[in-house]
């Protein structure tokens, strides 16, 4: 539908050969800008169409806006390498062209050269190509050519109107970077994911492998062999795998703001950070397996906490173990589960609760054995039984911690409760009956 001219619009006409020339040139200049407007119309509609249509629409709208037989848009040889299309031109009669050597040499020379100016105002060359740079926080990243035709002067509102639709290119183009960069981070986690699940099942064969060999072999001999390469393999576990999976969460970490507006590709990045983070929790438990001789370390569980900073650090928290009461032996797979619960609670402490000391207290009591820890923190109880009641009705990665705590317990007929801690944060408190444990 052909556009109103401004004569519709204010119902003035006239046929007068003394009407004055200035106003006739306004009336010109008002019909060229609802011309404008209606393009700029066209432009935006194709926002939500994707950077392919939005910078065919922007294409299409400056040919027609400034009636040249060319219009060209081209990114810069390094800027948005990711984004696409790098170059869309519009020929004679509509004509599409993707790739600069297509082009006829009076119209990839001004567009070679807007591409090398670094200038972010848009001009017109003493050709009378029009050149709009395309801009990117500040900084050009391509440009918008329009030139071929008879030699024009553009006019300020020609200017102004091109540079909305070059900036909604520019974004859309942005976006479009972005969002393919997203998808490399996410697929590069997913494949370090699998290599670390793939190493984990050959560390564990390996295990398994060493547990056959001890049995064969002359006991005191043999130990020493296999705490040997044991070591060996979680140094080796620990120096690689774990640190490129941790590397891979902080880059997760870092792009998802990057992308907030784009839902899914959000989404998609909190899903791989929480693969991530249960790959690192694996190999944890692979290093301390490897690290651990498989028959006890002697003193028993009190030795094993008191390692704790050593086994599991946590930077910037200070912790105190204390031992009340008389030791008693413990199955290896739970003085490990009560390891690994102590070792969960200071990564929460330390991550989510702002806290600077912790103390874990292990109780030796008549009926039970009691293990505690306790912050400084800013932690909420309530707010932690609300987080494990909500671990149990989603299967998302969220409140995993909490959830692995809970788990733990119910293996080992124990129970877990939150209260406020008198050091001000919060207090963990497991306990675990004896008969659960004799019987």
């Amino acid at each position: 539908m052909r556009a109103p001219d401004i004569s519709q619009l204010t119902g003035l006409r006239s046929s007068k050969p003394s009407w004055y020339a200035e106003y006739r040139q306004t009336v010109d200049d008002l019909d060229r800008a609802l011309g404008s407007l209606e393009h700029i119309a066209g432009v935006l509609s194709a926002t939500g169409q994707g950077a392919d249509a939005l910078c065919r629409a922007v294409v299409d709208a400056t040919a027609e806006h400034l009636g040249e037989p060319w219009a060209v848009l081209a990114l810069s040889g390094t800027a948005l390498p990711l984004a696409r299309p790098r170059m869309l031109g519009r020929g004679p009669s509509g004509v599409g062209v993707g790739h600069m050597a297509l082009l006829p040499e009076v119209v990839r020379r001004p567009v070679a050269e807007a591409l090398a100016a670094d200038a972010v105002e848009p001009w017109q060359t003493a050709d009378g190509a029009v050149v709009v740079p395309l801009v990117v926080d500040g900084e050009p990243v391509g440009a918008l050519v329009a030139c071929g035709g008879p030699r024009r002067r553009a006019t300020a509102a020609d200017l102004a109107i091109l540079r909305i639709a070059a900036n909604q290119s520019a974004v859309a183009l942005l976006s479009d970077h972005l969002l393919a960069r997203s998808e490399g981070l996410r697929r590069q986690t997913e494949e370090l994911y699998a290599q670390a699940q793939q190493r984990a099942l050959d560390l564990a064969e390996r295990h398994e492998q060493l547990a056959e060999a001890e049995r064969r072999l002359d006991v005191a001999a043999q130990r020493e062999a296999v705490d040997a390469e044991r070591h060996r393999i979680a140094r080796e576990l620990h120096d690689s795998v774990a640190q490129h999976v941790l590397s891979a969460g902080m880059t997760i970490e870092w792009c998802r703001p990057e992308v907030a507006h784009h839902g899914e590709v959000y989404e998609r990045l909190g899903h791989a950070k929480a693969l991530t983070r249960e790959a690192v929790e694996r190999l944890r438990g692979a290093i301390h397996a490897l690290s651990s001789d498989g028959h006890g370390d002697g003193d028993g569980l009190p030795a094993l906490l008191a390692r704790l900073s050593d086994v599991a650090p946590v930077p910037g928290l200070a912790v105190a173990v204390r031992v009340e009461g008389r030791p008693r032996e413990l199955p290896a797979e739970v003085e490990h589960s009560l390891f690994r619960i102590a070792s969960e609670c200071l990564f929460n402490t330390a991550r989510h609760a702002e806290a600077t000391r912790s103390t874990v207290r292990l109780a030796y009591r008549p009926d039970e054995l009691r293990l505690s820890v306790a912050d400084d923190g800013c932690g909420d109880p309530d707010v932690l039984r609300r987080a494990l009641r909500a671990s149990g009705r989603r299967d998302d990665g969220y409140h995993r911690g909490l959830g692995n705590i809970a788990s733990r317990c119910g293996e080992m007929g124990a129970t877990v409760r939150f209260t406020r801690a008198r050091m001000g944060g919060v207090r963990v408190e497991v306990r675990m009956p004896w008969d659960a444990v004799d019987g």
